[in-house]
């Protein structure tokens, strides 16, 4: 019998059955006839007393068992002599037989040894715990294991994309700009950032997707620009309101026209009323100029002169009842080619594509077009989808905007626009600058 020890106690006296026994064990060896002593106590004496007395009274226990059965049958054997030799006719065979007997089991009795022993004693009490090394490794790797499992899972049912470079590698079209979300009120209380805070970082990305707007235009003759989406809410309207801003301002006749006749949202951008508009001039109601709305735009920077170009809102005016097929008649067509005649460029506000038919027919009178993408509100199917459709549509795809950028990529472009602005120098340096000037007269 062999016995080992896990961890000691500073308390061995006063121990109860029940209390011993949970705090020690013994586990049998397969391969051979060892039985290996447990006891886990807080400090490591305590532990090998506990663990050496245990062993020992096991081996008492077993010598114990075995000289009792020795003992039971030497009475039996001093019985069964005695009765024997009782008997008046005395079988003399029978008494040497059980003589024989009873001196074999003393002998035995004499010679016996124990059946168990202890072999090994407690060289050492290693930790069972706390045990931080092993534990430390464990839950590093439980903890690796349950991120990747919280990523996979997330991958799998949160479909939302979160970065320009996912909505790139899904749509396969460029970015053309990052556009922060709104630091102000609703755009449509006057709020457009074009229209209020032309020094602000915001207004920097519209520039920026002017720029690469314009690119595409001469790269494919273009005067008809349209914008869509995947689905609602990825902010296509404040995007191209603000683009056509930006144009005007550019010094170029620009006209913006609302064809998304399901949600029409840019007369309350531009914080005008939708009055008769598009529908009133398809259906005789009023003519293209009464119609069309002069967006008064903000002086130019320093505030010196009025900017060059113009801008123009066509609002949606009344819905149709039937948008899909009213926005394909033939009077429509006739009012975006006139525009597309009378104006440098021509932005169409038009539907999600993959939402409704509508957007297919606008894309008729277009020349080509760019996508709004809103982080965290498209999805990766969606984008799919959208991929799949601009494919049938056959139109040039300038580019794709990101909606509802962080605050780091606004951060890239007010570093980049303030970096050509004019320090304003403090009062002390003033000063200075003036004492100079009067020293060197």
């Amino acid at each position: 019998m062999r016995s080992a020890i896990a961890r000691g106690g500073d308390r061995t006296r006063n121990l109860t059955v029940p209390q011993f026994r949970s705090m020690s064990t013994v586990d049998a060896d397969a391969d051979s006839d060892l039985l290996t002593f447990a006891v886990t106590r807080p400090d490591v004496d305590s532990a090998k007393r506990l663990v050496i007395a245990y062993a020992q009274a096991y081996v008492e226990y077993r010598r114990n068992l075995d000289s009792t059965a020795l003992r039971r049958a030497l009475a039996d054997v001093d019985s069964a002599l005695v009765e024997a030799r009782s008997r008046r006719d005395g079988d003399t065979e029978l008494v040497a037989r059980l003589s024989a007997s009873r001196q074999q089991l003393e002998t035995r009795l004499a010679l016996q040894t124990a059946n168990a022993q202890v072999v090994a004693g407690p060289e050492e009490a290693p930790q069972v715990r706390p045990r931080p090394v092993r534990n430390g490794v464990l839950g590093l790797f439980v903890g690796l294991l349950v991120g990747l499992a919280g990523a996979f899972l997330r991958d799998t049912v949160d479909t939302r994309v979160r970065s320009g470079d996912e909505a790139e590698q899904e749509l396969g079209v460029p970015i053309l700009s990052r556009v922060p979300r709104p630091s102000g009120g609703r755009v449509g209380d006057g709020q457009l950032t074009m229209l209020s805070e032309l020094g602000g970082a915001a207004a920097e990305a519209f520039r920026i997707l002017r720029t690469n707007i314009n690119f595409g235009l001469t790269t494919h003759r273009a005067r008809t620009v349209m914008v869509t989406s995947s689905t609602q809410g990825e902010g296509k309207s404040t995007t191209i309101a603000n683009l056509a801003v930006a144009t005007a301002l550019s010094g170029r006749r620009v006209a913006i026209v609302d064809l998304d006749l399901r949600r029409p949202t840019l007369a309350s951008m531009f914080g005008a009323s939708s009055g008769r508009g598009l529908t009133g001039v398809a259906i005789g109601d009023a003519t293209l100029e009464e119609a069309l709305i002069e967006v008064d735009l903000p002086a130019p920077s320093g505030g010196i002169g009025q900017p060059e170009g113009r801008l123009w809102l066509l609002p949606s005016g009344p819905t149709p009842p039937d948008p899909g097929d009213f926005v394909g008649a033939e009077p429509v067509r006739e009012i975006v080619k006139r525009l597309r005649e009378d104006f440098d460029v021509v932005f169409l506000d038009a539907p999600p594509l993959i939402a409704v038919s509508d957007t297919a027919v606008v894309a008729e009178y277009a020349d080509a077009l760019f996508l709004c993408v809103r982080l965290g509100v498209a999805r990766r199917p969606l984008l799919r989808e959208l991929a799949r459709a601009l494919e049938r549509l056959r139109l040039p795809v300038l580019g794709q905007v990101i909606t509802g950028a962080e605050v780091d990529d606004a951060l890239s472009y007010q570093s980049y626009y303030t970096y050509g602005q004019p320090r304003t120098a403090t009062p002390s340096e003033t000063s200075t600058e003036r004492g100079r000037a009067s020293s060197s007269i």
